[in-house]
């Protein structure tokens, strides 16, 4: 096992208004990272874990993302019950949240 049994990367990263992709931040990422941080607090997540803001996780489109590892879960978060439920099913049970992930980029 690495150093942290789960590690969630939040990215904030902010773009210009008008770039096409958007951006994380312009979606609410760091109120959802705070959200989640709080929630972080409540849950009984088995040590260590860390979670931490982030650059771009390059899944502009689908913001704000969240990625969990070891596991390599892109999630899109955007409301405090996708919080709890990937607190929950993933970072407590072990379970990906299929209909919160983002599905990894086709192959080049």
């Amino acid at each position: 096992m690495g150093r942290f049994r789960y590690h969630v990367f939040a990215c904030t990263n902010k773009r210009d208004p008008a770039h096409p992709r958007g951006s994380c931040q312009a979606r609410n990422s760091e109120e959802i990272l705070s959200i989640f941080r709080a929630e972080l607090k409540l849950a009984n997540i088995p040590q260590p874990f860390r979670i931490n803001k982030s650059g771009c996780l390059d899944a502009c489109e689908e913001g704000p993302v969240f990625a969990v590892y070891p596991d390599g879960v892109y999630y899109r978060l955007t409301s405090l019950e996708d919080v709890r439920r990937v607190v929950k099913e993933h970072l407590q049970d072990g379970m990906i949240v299929a209909d919160l992930q983002i599905p990894s980029p086709p192959a080049s």
